[in-house]
């Protein structure tokens, strides 16, 4: 951390920042173990990992506009860090985690904003914001979300299989090609894509030197995005088992069929970006300035 911000905040901030630090962790240590106990089982939230990091990294970034701003201590995060401590207490009582897991962050984001004030505060407030995409979504959500998308999948890949001559039949989550039956079971359903995506989508955006309204499009774009792939790498994944058997869909092969049309959608959303460049005010300037 640099000296002219440790100057600018002050030792007796600091110290506040380090009571605040103690009793947060104090507090919020059994829903941020669960936190990582779910990146650590669950693929789908394995991303987890990096975002603190990356937050810091971001935050870090802009450490000279941080030091350009003026720190203005403000009794308003104070009041903005009673209902997240209200919303922790009902997650306590409840052992609903993600009450919990979100009132940390936003007890950070009113703890930052109380010490710095908003000058200094908001080059700060969407590094903190990544955070959220850390954050699972409740099982009984996952669940639901992971059936529906598993059927959409399960349709749209069949409709994939069939322009290419195949015959095909769909039965709930079966994919039958007449000699091999294909299950589309719950990893199939895209969230292992979806979740990272849209963590990926938001530090586009972010990055994304644009029109407020290109940016929004870059992250909600990652959602269709991800059940179209998917989609695209069920009916791919019939077509190689209809040609070469079943080996096509299992083992090594399967798995490096994920990681291509993960990547295949980072490349997307790079092209995405690319010819929004190319419309309005950004169209003058090089895809190199405007992202990065």
């Amino acid at each position: 951390m640099s000296k002219n911000i440790i100057w600018k905040m002050g030792w007796l901030n600091w110290l506040l920042v380090t009571i605040m630090l103690g009793l947060v962790a104090y507090a919020f240590w059994g829903g941020l173990g669960n936190l990582v106990v779910r990146w650590d089982k669950q693929e789908e939230y394995s991303h987890g990992y990096m975002l603190p990091f990356l937050t810091l990294y971001f935050i870090w970034l802009k450490k000279n506009e941080i030091i350009q701003s003026k720190f203005s201590p403000s009794w308003l995060g104070f009041f903005m860090a009673i209902p997240a401590l209200i919303v922790f207490l009902i997650g306590e009582v409840s052992a609903l985690y993600i009450l919990i897991h979100y009132s940390f962050i936003f007890l950070l984001i009113a703890g930052a904003y109380s010490i710095m004030g908003w000058p200094a505060f908001k080059p700060v407030l969407v590094p903190l914001l990544l955070l959220v995409f850390a954050i699972p979504i409740p099982y009984f959500l996952e669940a639901i979300l992971s059936a529906e998308l598993q059927l959409l999948s399960s349709q749209l890949g069949v409709a994939f299989i069939r322009l290419c001559s195949i015959p095909v039949y769909l039965e709930g989550n079966t994919i039958d090609l007449g000699s091999y039956k294909l299950q589309i079971v719950e990893a199939c359903s895209g969230l292992r894509y979806l979740f990272p995506l849209m963590g990926l989508g938001f530090i586009c955006a972010y990055l994304f030197n644009a029109a407020f309204w290109k940016r929004a499009l870059v992250f909600l774009t990652t959602i269709p995005i991800t059940l179209l792939m998917n989609s695209f790498r069920i009916g791919m994944i019939g077509v190689l088992v209809d040609n070469w058997g079943i080996e096509m869909a299992e083992g090594f092969l399967h798995d490096f069929e994920g990681w291509i049309i993960f990547m295949a959608c980072m490349v997307l959303l790079f092209v995405e970006m690319f010819f929004l460049t190319k419309i309005g005010k950004e169209s003058s300037r090089p895809f190199s300035k405007v992202f990065g």
